[in-house]
């Protein structure tokens, strides 16, 4: 599935993405997200788990043996 959402890269000079540019509309949705996420309070001991640390490093590793979907693939589950 590929649900673009009018993102632009910014790439150096060996084609690796290093930025990417957003709609304001896209950026919108994201910051609305975090927010909702930020304001449960329960949340914060969460971030602070072993559990938690231990997904993001599970996560981390599957991204980069490409093992995770690209974020497009999931965005519009949001």
């Amino acid at each position: 599935m590929n649900t673009s959402i009018g993102e632009k890269y910014v790439v150096d000079e060996n084609g690796k993405a290093t930025a990417v540019i957003l709609p304001i509309e896209s950026f919108k949705k994201i910051l609305k997200i975090l927010q909702n996420a930020d304001d449960q309070p329960e949340d914060h001991n969460f971030y602070q788990s072993y559990e938690f640390k231990r997904l993001v490093k599970k996560g981390t590793e599957d991204i980069n043996m490409d093992k995770a979907s690209p974020w497009k693939d999931v965005w519009n589950e949001l």
